[in-house]
């Protein structure tokens, strides 16, 4: 089966460097597998596992926690520093990955922390409301009040570019970056967003070739059975076609410029690829890095694999020139 970006078979190895890494994680871990569990089960494992990864972490200038409340949710935000001057860059508001289902601040503490320091801005963590408790469309809806609420605060500071935020996010949380650009611009409200920032993103449903028929049996981590199941608890009652699940079938012109990471051996891999040709064909600026022999969240190992670093550093570069640019 030949890939259609690169008209090369589905690359199989993984990174060498990776693969020991995940070895030792693995011999040092519970023996559960987290995506068989019952969620909350699989959201404490994912944080135990996460967390054996935090040793080397990025030191930050402070960490500050705050709320906002939806619909009588309380949504928790938490906000990296790595410098004391961060408050006049433009603040990045990031959007965890885990199907919607799991993950937190947490869990992506190390994202979170890289991005900070590569980009010197403020990072603002939102834990969205996750399902099934909270299925479609209460995440977006967390989303879009936590933004609203960043770019108060910024309307109201000294900032050099207020009222303005780039909107970033992994997995699913690339799905609600997206989703929620879109619904901004139809609103005539996406001035707001400086850049998109996608980390192996979830944009189309699953499919029977291509990336999900290469890397779907998950071993390198996501399956599509995983994929199916997270869909599953997220989307319950909602169109399965509708544009705020499924972006790739929406309208793309007019978006912010993007920054798409495809992570090589990631079932997602060809929603990535799919996204970056869409975009481009709307007439948006799309740049496309495709992490080479890496698979569906490596940056989380960012503490422990320059590589997995040196793609955070990329995407932190093409938001710091726009940046520039625009006098942010």
């Amino acid at each position: 089966m030949l890939n259609a970006w690169t008209g090369q078979p589905y690359a199989q190895r993984l990174d060498p460097e990776l693969a020991r890494l995940l070895e030792r994680q693995k011999a040092d871990g519970p023996k559960a597998d987290r995506y068989a569990v019952p969620f909350p089960e699989s959201r404490r494992l994912l944080e135990e596992e996460r967390k054996r990864t935090h040793l080397n972490r990025v030191p930050m200038h402070r960490i500050e926690d705050e709320e906002v409340t939806v619909n009588g949710r309380l949504v928790h935000m938490r906000w990296y520093h790595a410098s004391q001057g961060d408050a006049r860059r433009t603040p990045i508001v990031y959007l965890h990955g885990g199907g919607w289902c799991v993950g937190s601040n947490v869990t992506h503490d190390t994202v979170l922390r890289h991005l900070a320091r590569a980009t010197q801005a403020p990072v603002c963590g939102v834990e969205y409301s996750l399902a099934p408790e909270y299925p479609f469309p209460a995440a977006s809806e967390d989303v879009s009040a936590a933004i609203d609420h960043v770019l108060r605060q910024r309307m109201g500071s000294a900032a050099r570019a207020p009222g303005q935020v780039i909107l970033a996010g992994d997995s699913a949380g690339a799905n609600l970056a997206l989703v929620e650009a879109m619904r901004r611009r139809d609103q005539g409200q996406v001035s707001n967003i400086v850049a998109l920032l996608l980390y192996y993103g979830c944009y189309a449903p699953c499919r029977d070739d291509g990336s999900f028929a290469a890397y779907g049996d998950g071993r390198f981590g996501l399956s599509r059975q995983a994929q199916e199941r997270y869909l599953g608890a997220y989307l319950q009652a909602a169109p399965p076609h509708d544009w705020q699940v499924f972006p790739l079938g929406g309208n793309l012109r007019s978006l912010p410029p993007a920054y798409i990471l495809s992570a090589e051996l990631d079932p997602l891999y060809d929603d990535s690829i799919e996204l970056h040709q869409a975009l481009l064909e709307s007439g948006v600026p799309s740049h496309l890095s495709v992490a080479k022999a890496m698979p569906h969240g490596f940056l989380n190992q960012a503490n422990d694999l320059p590589a997995a670093a040196g793609e955070i550093d990329r995407s932190a570069a093409f938001v710091n020139e726009l940046v520039a640019q625009g006098g942010g």
